[in-house]
């Protein structure tokens, strides 16, 4: 039960004892009402007497009812607290608890909740355990993971980011005006927005120029496209339309790549890095992008839009596509960062530079004051938050920290959480706990953050 159907359901009863009060009433104004001019005194003190004597039934009729209705109205306010109530303890208890060897499973939850011990936990790989409130009753199950104690070095970077998209993505289609004056729409209900083109008659397309190419030398004749939908490969034939200067068009906005800022989280003792903590869209229609490769850069900032209330900020920035100014490789692109190797050179110079951080897991966290690291000021610097929420059952498991920036030094520059901040660590009492991923369209001030063990899940 929601909060908004708890509260309908409460004021439908208070309308329901409303009405039947107002019956109850008029019906008495009735019979009150009733004239005796038409009766005998003799039957009009008999007809008073039956008057009292109904008068009284209803009476008690009346004191029943709502007595009853009072009684529904405590039960449906008892549902409703019982049903917040588990709702809220759900969210506190983790669906996966990651430990570390040699650590006591019962350690890691604090009253109201305690966790069954399971035996000779050491040395499995995952077991099962039962969450129980006040020690008794049965709450949850919880999936436990035995894990080595595992330190990162966190690294707060602003970098810039390429990748070259698995085929040519296709962002929408259009009308095509021919060389005879009319307008077509030849791929109209065959391809759409999202739709990855990775092939022309069989040969293979990684380029916008190359499909380009194809279109023109198969000229008007009919082409079969090798197309990626939601993961799945179809073929869909299309004839282009000739357009002026000798071009051959299907009508299809496209792009093979992209390009953007955003900032390095962390990277491993044997050079493998997670940045950003939520997956590369298309800028379009919102899909993750399904890249082939790329790499990150070093950046140069040159400015800082700050936030304001329904108008986000936003890192400005150059980035030089160089071999010299190559700090790694991109491997994947997933909903929860990206992920790939830095380069040796890079990773030499970082970590003379970065600390190691044991990593804090979900039953780590606390609401209460952390901080996030980045070197948007060109030095890295630890700015203050204050983790506000900690929903452990998420839906949108890159929003499962929620957070409020209070670092005055950070309010002047960039107002709150700017674009650009996504992927800087969060640490709290000594721990990389997580990474910032979205910021408060309405309050650039609050910010959203996913777990650390989230991201490393997914490397």
């Amino acid at each position: 039960m929601s909060v908004a159907s708890f509260f309908y359901v409460h004021f439908c009863c208070r309308y329901l004892l409303f009405q039947e009060s107002s019956i109850f009433q008029n019906e008495i104004r009735y019979m009150k009402c009733g004239g005796t001019s038409h009766t005998t005194r003799k039957s009009a003190k008999k007809w008073s007497g039956s008057m009292r004597i109904w008068d009284r039934r209803e009476r008690w009729k009346r004191k029943k009812l709502k007595r009853q209705i009072f009684c529904n109205m405590i039960g449906l306010y008892m549902c409703g607290i019982v049903y917040f109530a588990y709702s809220t303890f759900m969210q506190k208890i983790p669906d996966h608890v990651y430990l570390e060897e040699g650590s006591r499973l019962d350690e890691q939850f604090s009253f109201p909740f305690s966790i069954d011990q399971v035996s000779e936990v050491d040395g499995q790989e995952e077991a099962v355990s039962c969450c129980r409130l006040f020690g008794v009753f049965p709450a949850k199950e919880v999936t436990v993971s035995v894990v080595p104690e595992t330190k990162l070095y966190v690294s707060g970077k602003i970098i810039g980011i390429y990748g070259q998209t698995n085929g040519v993505l296709v962002l929408g289609t259009s009308l095509v005006e021919a060389v005879n004056g009319l307008s077509y729409t030849p791929a109209e209900n065959k391809i759409n927005a999202g739709d990855y083109i990775i092939s022309v008659n069989q040969k293979k397309v990684e380029k916008k120029e190359e499909l380009i190419k194809y279109l023109n030398q198969y000229g008007s004749d009919p082409v079969e496209l090798g197309i990626v939908r939601d993961g799945e490969y179809i073929d869909v034939g299309v004839t282009p339309v000739p357009a002026d200067d000798d071009r051959y068009m299907i009508g299809v906005w496209v792009k093979d790549d992209m390009a953007g800022i955003g900032t390095m989280t962390y990277y491993s003792q044997d050079k493998a890095f997670g940045a950003l903590g939520h997956g590369v869209g298309d800028g379009e229609n919102g899909t993750l992008l399904s890249l082939s490769g790329g790499n990150i850069y070093g950046t140069q900032l040159t400015g800082i839009q700050k936030g304001e209330k329904g108008k986000p900020g936003e890192l400005e920035g150059l980035i030089y596509y160089s071999n010299d100014n190559k700090l790694g490789a991109v491997d994947s692109n997933s909903d929860f960062g990206i992920f790939g190797q830095l380069e040796e050179e890079e990773f030499t110079k970082d970590e003379q530079e970065d600390s190691l951080y044991e990593v804090g897991y979900k039953q780590d966290m606390k609401e209460g004051p952390a901080q996030i690291i980045s070197n948007l000021s060109g030095e890295k610097t630890s700015y203050s938050i204050e983790i506000t929420s900690v929903d452990y059952t998420a839906s949108e498991t890159n929003r499962g920290i929620t957070f409020q920036v209070t670092d005055e030094s950070l309010l002047e520059q960039t107002g709150g959480i700017v674009q650009g901040m996504s992927g800087s660590p969060i640490i709290q009492n000594g721990k990389f706990i997580g990474a910032v991923t979205h910021v408060f369209v309405n309050d650039p001030t609050k910010g959203y953050g996913i777990f650390a063990e989230t991201m490393l899940e997914e490397k």
